[in-house]
C-alpha cells in the first residue's frame, strides 16, 4: 500500500522530492506451529485432517493443475490450514460435498465441516431430512411411489426455487466459528435418491499472505435425477471459505455455490466468504457468488475464548466432547418414550442464558426441534438436561446448535 507518491519539503528555497518507505506490515501471528512442515502440491493430494482439525504448515503452494483434497476425521471438523510463511494457491482446493445415489440408495456426504444428506425413501418408506441447520426436507412419498421433489439446503442464502421443504439461512457473516453447508432431503422412489451433501468449509490463515490464483471449491452437493424423474430439490447448500492474513491477494476463483440439479435448474442455497485482511488493494477475486461474500479486518483465526456447545449424552451414552459430526442412535421397539439429551456449552461470553436448539433427524420422516437455553451463569462449563422423543424403529441423527 503506497500512502503518497511525493513528500515535498521546502529548505532554503529548494523543492526534494521524497519517496517515503512502503510502510511495515503488521505483525500478525496465524496460530501455526509450523510442524507440520513445507506443503507443496505437486500432484492429486489427499490429506486426512487431523483430529483437532488444524494443519501447523510453514509454506502451502498448490501448483498449478493440481488438486488437493481431504478425508474427513472422525469428528467432521472443519479444516484449518494455517501458516508461518506465505501460502500460495495456483491450482485448486476441494471441500465440496457429494451428490446423493439411488443406486446404491445412499446420502451423499458433506465436505469436511460440512452435513450429509438425506437418505433415500423406498416404495412407502419415506426418505429422510438433511443434516445440518438448513438442511431440506425429505420428499413425500406416494403411490406409485415415484420419485418426489425434496428440499434443497440453505446457508448463506436458500435456494433460487424456495418451497416450504427448503433450508433456512443460518450463521455468521464473521465465520467465527467457522461451519460448513447443510444437506438436502432424499427423495421418494424405488428406490429414491439420497440427500446431497454440504459444502466443507476451510479458512487459511497465514503470518505474511494468502495469495489465490486457482480455484477454492465448497460447492454443495449435485442431486440430478434421471430424464424420466425430473427430481427437484434435495441439493446440498454451498459450504464456507475463510482467509486472514495481513495480505490477501489474488484473481482466482472461491466458490461456495450450492448444488443444481439440471432438469429443473434448481440450485441450493449459497454458502457463506470471508476475507480478513489489513491491506485490500490486491483482492480482484471471482466470488460465487458475490451476494454472500463479506470483507473485514478481523485478525484471528480463532475467536479466544472460543465458545463450543456439545452433546455430551444421547439416552445414556456418553459421547465425546467436540464431536460435529451427528449423534446417531438407534432405540428398538418397546423403549421409553422419553429420552434425555445432556448439552455442554463451554466459553460463551458474555454469561447469561444461551438460546440452543436440538434437532432430532430420523432416517425416514421430517425433523424434530427442541428450543431450550443453558445458562452460563452456573458455571464454565454448563450443562442443560433437556427431556425428548426419540423415534423408535428407526435410525436417528442428533444435532445441538445455539441460536
Amino acid at each position: 500500500m503506497n500512502i503518497g507518491r511525493l513528500a515535498w519539503f521546502g529548505l532554503a528555497g529548494i523543492c526534494l522530492a521524497l519517496t517515503p518507505p512502503a510502510p511495515a506490515q503488521p505483525a500478525f501471528n496465524s496460530g501455526s506451529t509450523g510442524a507440520d512442515g513445507i506443503l507443496d502440491v505437486t500432484t492429486l493430494t489427499i490429506l486426512d485432517v487431523p483430529p483437532n482439525g488444524i494443519f501447523n504448515f510453514t509454506t502451502v503452494t498448490v501448483r498449478a493443475g493440481r488438486t488437493l483434497r481431504f478425508n474427513r476425521n472422525v469428528l467432521n471438523t472443519p479444516v484449518h490450514i494455517l501458516a508461518t510463511g506465505d501460502i500460495r494457491i495456483d491450482g485448486t482446493i476441494d471441500v465440496s460435498g457429494q451428490s446423493g445415489t439411488s443406486s446404491p440408495p445412499v446420502a451423499g456426504a458433506g465436505g469436511p465441516g460440512g452435513f450429509d444428506g438425506g437418505t433415500p425413501g423406498i416404495l412407502g418408506v419415506a426418505p429422510g431430512a438433511g443434516q445440518g441447520p438448513g438442511a431440506g426436507l425429505g420428499g413425500t412419498p406416494s403411490p406409485p411411489y415415484e420419485n418426489s421433489s425434496a428440499g434443497s439446503a440453505a446457508y448463506g442464502s436458500r435456494t433460487n426455487h424456495v418451497t416450504d421443504k427448503d433450508g433456512e439461512v443460518y450463521g455468521s457473516a464473521l465465520l467465527v466459528p467457522l461451519v460448513g453447508g447443510s444437506g438436502g432431503g432424499g427423495t421418494s422412489g424405488q428406490p429414491g435418491r439420497g440427500g446431497a451433501g454440504g459444502g466443507g468449509a476451510i479458512l487459511l490463515s497465514s503470518n505474511t499472505k494468502v495469495e489465490v490464483f486457482g480455484t477454492i471449491r465448497a460447492r454443495g452437493g449435485d442431486n440430478d435425477g434421471t430424464s424420466g424423474s425430473l427430481v427437484s430439490g434435495g441439493q446440498g447448500s454451498g459450504g464456507a471459505i475463510r482467509c486472514v492474513a495481513p495480505v490477501v491477494s489474488g484473481t482466482g476463483t472461491l466458490d461456495v455455490r450450492g448444488g443444481r440439479t439440471s432438469w429443473t435448474n434448481t440450485e441450493g442455497g449459497a454458502g457463506r466468504i470471508r476475507i480478513d485482511t489489513i491491506y485490500r488493494s490486491q483482492l480482484a477475486f471471482d466470488y460465487q457468488p458475490t451476494t454472500v461474500v463479506s470483507i473485514g479486518s478481523y485478525m484471528a483465526s480463532f475467536a479466544t475464548p472460543q465458545p463450543r456447545l456439545d452433546i455430551i449424552s444421547v439416552a445414556g451414552r456418553a459421547i465425546l466432547e467436540g464431536t460435529g459430526e451427528a449423534v446417531s442412535i438407534f432405540m428398538p421397539l418397546g423403549s421409553s418414550a422419553s429420552q434425555t439429551i445432556t448439552l455442554q456449552a463451554r466459553d460463551f461470553v458474555p454469561q447469561g442464558n444461551i438460546p440452543v436448539r436440538i434437532q432430532l433427524t430420523p432416517q425416514d420422516g421430517d425433523p424434530v426441534v427442541y428450543d431450550t437455553t443453558i445458562n452460563m451463569s452456573q458455571g464454565n462449563p454448563a450443562t442443560r438436561d433437556v427431556e425428548v422423543a426419540i423415534p423408535q424403529n428407526t435410525l436417528t441423527f442428533i444435532h445441538a446448535w445455539t441460536r
